[in-house]
């Protein structure tokens, strides 16, 4: 009967019949009392109606379970934030990440509320944490990406970026992250007077706990010798660029000594024959007109990848996961 009732009250809520599904969750609670999961629709459902300090009643009361999980943790902090009670709310996060150290959603929210602060080494410092505990958790990379591409240090901005390109294809911030990658490409590789292209990814310099700093002392330099013979800069010569890339990477050994699951991947779409199509398909954003006449001209390419990719994801293990700290330490 419990069961029902709860099952019942959460339909309630989902159509925004917030009253008929709390007087359901409650009959349930009578007969399941011990069951935090039917305390957590029934604080989401005061959360939808804002009704901000019964939800925290709620929730005050469900934490005192013994069984309960990150979500809970999570949406409590979202409720006492949107409370003004963001001291709180940042208590309860750091509470909820002690107690499941492998919430990357849990990191996430700490690094947003260090965003809202312009604390931003603190925020970029708790994303990567999030990515470090949980790789396959995709928000964390987006926001490291945005942060690294607005600082001196775009080498990592460019790698988390496409990390999450791939892991939540057709999210709602795809678009961003597509454009920002390119327009990285764009406003980093500059041309100079004597008509050759130069790069500026990583302006870190070495130290005795990083005497070869990965951006500086790997990926520039390799880019810069993927760049040979290009004399400008566009969505069709990025893909030459990327290509030269990554045989130079892979004929230096740098995938030894760097282990890196977005270079690997790239590898394994360029022997599948797609690279050229995955090149555009990432950074298309960036220059619609230009992707859209390449895609005309390359239907074939297009469909053939597509097809491809549907069926071979990017997978990240816990042995393959990439972290900056993992690299330059």
């Amino acid at each position: 009967m419990a069961q029902l009732k709860a099952s019942e009250g959460k339909k309630m809520i989902e159509l925004h019949k917030y009253d008929e599904g709390i007087k359901l969750l409650q009959q349930a609670r009578k007969s399941d009392p011990t069951n935090f999961r039917i305390l957590y629709e029934m604080g989401l459902a005061y959360y939808f109606k804002r009704d901000l300090n019964k939800a925290i009643l709620v929730f005050n009361e469900m934490m005192k379970m013994p069984d309960i999980n990150a979500d809970c943790y999570e949406l409590f902090g979202n409720i006492l934030d949107d409370n003004h009670q963001s001291e709180k709310a940042m208590e309860m996060y750091y509470r909820g990440v002690k107690k499941f150290p492998k919430s990357g959603s849990l990191y996430y929210q700490i690094g947003t509320m260090y965003l809202v602060q312009k604390k931003y080494n603190e925020a970029v410092s708790a994303f990567e944490s999030g990515i470090e505990a949980d790789p396959n958790y995709p928000m964390n990379y987006f926001r490291a990406a945005k942060l690294y591409c607005y600082s001196n240090e775009e080498v990592w901005g460019m790698i988390y970026g496409e990390i999450f390109l791939n892991l939540a294809r057709g999210n709602k911030h795809s678009a961003e992250m597509s454009k920002m990658l390119y327009d990285t490409y764009l406003s980093e590789i500059n041309l100079t007077s004597d008509s050759t292209l130069t790069v500026s990814f990583s302006k870190e310099k070495s130290t005795s706990t990083s005497p070869n700093p990965y951006g500086t002392t790997v990926y520039e330099p390799t880019l810069e010798l993927a760049l040979k013979g290009i004399k400008f800069i566009d969505l069709n010569s990025i893909d030459k660029v990327r290509t030269n890339f990554l045989e130079i990477y892979f004929n230096h050994n740098y995938d030894k000594q760097f282990p890196n699951p977005i270079f690997e991947y790239q590898l394994k779409v360029k022997q599948a024959g797609h690279f050229e199509a995955y090149n555009h398909w990432l950074l298309f954003k960036g220059n619609e007109t230009t992707f859209a006449i390449w895609q005309a001209k390359n239907k074939e390419k297009w469909n053939n990848f597509i097809d491809w990719y549907k069926i071979h994801p990017l997978e990240i293990t816990e042995q393959n996961k990439f972290f900056r700290k993992k690299i330059d330490h």
